[in-house]
């Protein structure tokens, strides 16, 4: 047996609200579980919103960072592009040039 909250009377686990543990009496005079509005929860939210902002600078600047290297990455790939076509150019001219001349 469980007391209720209320009047303190053992009620049996199953007779009582699930929500509020108040026994059948006390539940009929009025008794039922505390509800959040509207207005609550966005304050909630905004003070999870306040709170959890330091990460948020945090992975933008890893972001930053990111961007950077990418940036990097990019540069270089397009050097050696830049470089096996001017291999590339060197290697048709040598086979021309080796054509030429064995004619």
């Amino acid at each position: 047996m469980a007391k209720c909250w209320q009047c303190g009377q053992d009620v049996s686990i199953w007779s009582r609200d699930l929500f509020t543990g108040a026994c059948p009496k006390c539940q009929a005079g009025g008794t039922r579980p505390a509800t959040l509005g509207c207005g609550t929860l966005i304050l909630i939210a905004l003070i999870v919103l306040f709170f959890s902002r330091p990460g948020i600078t945090t992975l933008e600047s890893q972001v930053s960072g990111l961007h950077k290297s990418v940036d990097e990455l990019k540069k270089a790939s397009d050097e050696q592009t830049k470089e096996l076509r001017e291999l590339r150019k060197a290697v048709e001219d040598l086979r021309k040039g080796g054509v030429d001349k064995g004619k």
